[in-house]
């Protein structure tokens, strides 16, 4: 089948334009009933309407001509192909008979997931920016409705001594439309696409290195990234994504649309569409109560099935040999309303065969993606979590934990949110609170202040923050774990993964921790070093851990419910050495939460600057916090002595110890 434009004829807007049109087509249409009045016979009159129809019908189709060719035209070449076919008859086809449910969904981060690049969809600055990172000197244009780089051909690079050549092109997909936006141009082989090595932050409203959004270990030049939206970003940015990695190494990608559709959630639609085509079978559906065999609901599939719609993507999976064969060439078989297991099972501990495989073959799997418990440490993974929570392996009928308990794709339209807010999580109304828990255990609503031993309404007294607390690393910031637990000491001894007691209690021990826990509900208090006995955990895992764990920390000292259970007065001295963090990410992190201290809202701070600059930085920030009355506390366990120092000794020792294991979380 034939590619298609990315703009059919059925889905051209209704925009200014197209009313201006139909206005000036009735109103030509207008005086033609008065010259038929004044034609000579009524065969000549008939004969003048019927031109004047004519006529203007054939502007019309002209015009529209035009504008489709227009739209064509805007496709840039060489990237992967829209085509229908298997049934997928895209998202405009949904649009007549479900305009709210198109309305939510086009106004969610779904549908923007990758999109072709025009100004509705570019949100980085193009206005004639040079932007110069790793070496590279970009220079970022809009010409008209298109947008362009000129840069070294860096994923060519010349031979040593030679110079590289400039080049020019053209910027042709987005992907992200939240918190960044990353950039792809035709290769020029087939339909394989280039990364631009720069991603545009929203929240800096800045250009910063590819590199610098993700958890990766530091590298002098660029990563080159040719072909990865082919192979990877395919399966969960586009719906109904074929590789097509042929054999003789050529790519020729296609997705059935662009972002994430409506066909992505409910399957192939044409069945669907050519059994509503009637108004009496329409009618039929509707007095059997609407369900239909010809479309998937999510929301009518039980809790395992609905959540696995979800799961095809925001899940980690593990491909062998010929299930990796079959995929590079025709993506995922599976279909909404299937078995998602049948096609490729999330990796999960407790199916040691998989573990196991992934040991033995990919021994760095694992660890970019799970903490050594197996619970999943990355966004965009949340499946994972979910299958692994109580909640959802023992839950039964109603009470079973999904996906959709919380979260919805379609805005209800007795939601009385804005649509900017229902968009940020796409929660389900009074589902960021309690309530989402209460749901099921009602019992708890007359018990939270005993339960939780804080005091209701409080941050400790939440439901969310004690059983998903933000263990999970993504978008430069922590993110909730969607694996509901209870918190130990026991889990960060054996894993380094920060307990929800100890993430707020920033300041507290392990010790401490475990003697609550231990107290309250008879946790069971692990044997703990003399360290884990004297020093906060969140001293421990910023000095000593490794780059995930510190980039935690850094989060969590800038997290409001943290600042008020441990203070604002001591972060600073802690938050200084990441200035200068190894790592691009946990330098971010940082600065932003230093940002948020008391005094510090105005850092001069680059976190991408040279090495120098950085600890320049670091210096001040500690001679600022020094000098600040507050910081003079005293606390043993933050390494203060009485009289607010900070004990340079014991800090520098921890912070010689740590963790410079290079680590890289694939989110």
């Amino acid at each position: 089948m034939a590619p298609r434009p990315p703009f059919g004829k059925l889905c051209l807007p209704m925009g200014s334009e197209s009313i201006a049109v139909f206005v000036l087509f009735v109103l030509g249409l207008a005086p033609l009933p008065i010259l038929a009045r004044r034609a000579p016979s009524r065969r000549e009159a008939w004969i003048l309407v019927a031109c004047g129809i004519g006529v203007a019908i054939a502007v019309l189709g002209v015009r529209q001509q035009a504008r489709v060719k227009k739209m064509a035209a805007a496709v840039p070449a060489g990237i992967p192909a829209e085509v229908h076919q298997e049934g997928y008859v895209s998202s405009q086809a949904c649009r007549a008979c479900h305009p709210q449910q198109y309305d939510t969904w086009r106004a969610s981060f779904h549908r923007t997931m990758t999109r072709i690049a025009t100004p509705e969809y570019v949100k980085g600055d193009f206005n004639h920016r040079t932007v110069t990172a790793k070496g590279l000197t970009y220079q970022l244009d809009r010409r008209g409705e298109e947008f362009w780089v000129e840069t070294e051909e860096f994923w060519n690079p010349p031979p040593a001594g030679a110079r590289p050549q400039r080049v020019r092109r053209r910027i042709a997909l987005v992907t992200g439309s939240h918190h960044m936006q990353v950039y792809w141009f035709a290769s020029g082989e087939g339909r394989k696409l280039e990364q631009l090595p720069l991603v545009y932050l929203f929240e800096a409203q800045r250009w910063i290195p590819r590199d610098a959004a993700f958890l990766k270990p530091p590298v002098a030049g660029v990563r080159v990234e040719t072909g990865r939206w082919n192979d990877t970003c395919i399966s969960c940015h586009a719906t109904r994504g074929q590789p097509r990695l042929l054999d003789d190494g050529a790519i020729d990608s296609r997705v059935s649309e662009f972002g994430i559709a409506c066909e992505a959630c409910h399957g192939p639609g044409e069945a669907h569409v050519r059994d509503n085509q009637s108004p009496w079978r329409r009618y039929a559906h509707h007095r059997r109560g609407g369900r239909q065999e010809t479309i998937t609901q999510p929301a009518r599939l039980d809790a395992r099935l609905s959540s696995q719609v979800c799961g095809q993507c925001h899940f980690v999976a593990a491909m062998r040999g010929a299930d990796f064969a079959r995929w590079k060439i025709d993506g995922s078989p599976y279909r909404p309303g299937g078995e998602l297991d049948l096609s490729y099972p999330p990796v999960q501990f407790s199916r040691p065969e998989t573990v196991t495989y992934l040991k033995e073959h990919l021994p760095d799997f694992l660890p970019k993606r799970f903490w050594s418990d197996g619970m999943v440490r990355v966004a965009g993974r949340e499946h994972n979590g979910l299958i692994e929570s109580p909640c959802f392996a023992r839950g039964r009928g109603a009470r079973q934990l999904a996906c959709l308990s919380c979260h919805t794709m379609h805005q209800s339209e007795r939601d009385g949110r804005r649509r900017a807010e229902w968009t940020d999580d796409q929660l389900v109304e009074g589902m960021d609170g309690d309530r989402a828990c209460l749901q099921c255990h009602a019992e708890q609503v007359r018990e939270i202040p005993a339960h939780t031993h804080h005091a209701a309404g409080s941050a400790g007294s939440r439901c969310y923050n004690c059983h998903m607390p933000y263990t999970t690393y993504g978008l430069l910031k922590a993110i909730r774990s969607h694996q509901v637990s209870s918190p130990t000491a026991q889990e960060s001894l054996a894993t380094g993964r920060p307990n929800a007691c100890n993430q707020c209690h920033l300041d507290r021990t392990l010790e401490w921790t475990a003697g609550h826990l231990n107290r309250w509900y008879g946790t069971d208090r692990p044997r703990l070093g003399d360290e884990e006995r004297r020093v906060a955990a969140g001293v421990l895992w910023t000095l000593k851990g490794d780059a995930g764990q510190r980039a935690l920390m850094a989060w969590s000292m800038g997290w409001e419910p943290a600042r008020a259970a441990a203070g604002s007065d001591w972060q600073a001295a802690y938050l200084a050495p990441l200035l200068n963090d190894p790592y691009d990410a946990v330098r971010y992190i940082a600065q932003r939460s230093l940002r948020r201290l008391p005094g510090f809202d105005r850092l001069d701070y680059d976190f991408a600057g040279p090495a120098e600059r950085r600890q320049a930085a670091a210096q001040r920030v500690m001679a600022q916090w020094r000098l600040d009355p507050r910081s003079g506390q005293g606390r043993e366990a933050l390494l203060l002595h009485p009289d607010g120092r900070l004990d340079l000794g014991a800090f520098l020792r921890l912070l010689g110890r740590r963790e410079d294991r290079a680590i890289e979380l694939v989110e």
